[in-house]
């Protein structure tokens, strides 16, 4: 199958980045972690853990018989499902209000949003094999943007998280 090293450089930056924010969690721990934090945290792992299992939908239709085309075009279906899922998860279930104090890192965590948008139109465009041939360069772009996002809000957390 095409692609799996980059599929599995993925989940293992994915798998890392979960980590990390773990540790950063359980050195807040003793101070607790303000809804913002909280919030950061859970958009930071919950985007790490969707890349990690959406680098491993294609290795599955592969096995399953799918190639070619069909295969990025089915595993872009996932994604956005997958992309639908987090966005209501983060942007209606698990969203805060920011206090005063916090509004330049909630000035910094809005184009992270605007980055994720770009996700679904990527795959998207991979359903309807434009600008090209439906294959894995848009769907690992928008898993690349997945992780860009967490990172950010790992950098958000580690930079903006837990302080008095």
């Amino acid at each position: 199958m095409e692609a799996s090293g980059e599929l599995l450089t993925i989940a293992e930056l994915a798998i890392g980045l979960a980590g990390f924010s773990g540790v950063v969690v359980a050195f807040t721990r003793g101070r607790g972690l303000r809804p913002t934090d909280r919030y950061r945290f859970i958009a930071l792992f919950s985007l790490a853990i969707s890349a990690l299992v959406l680098a491993f939908v294609p290795f599955g239709f592969h096995h399953a018989g799918q190639a070619g085309s069909a295969l990025w075009m089915r595993s872009s279906v996932v994604m956005l499902a997958f992309w639908v899922s987090v966005f209501l998860l983060l942007g209606v279930r698990f969203r805060p209000e920011f206090s005063a104090d916090e509004q330049i890192s909630n000035w910094l965590s809005a184009p992270l949003w605007g980055l994720s948008l770009l996700t679904p139109l990527l795959q998207v465009a991979n359903l309807i094999g434009w600008p090209m041939e439906s294959g894995p360069l848009l769907y690992l772009s928008g898993l690349i943007l997945w992780l860009v996002t967490s990172s950010f809000f790992f950098a958000l957390l580690v930079l903006f998280g837990a302080r008095e």
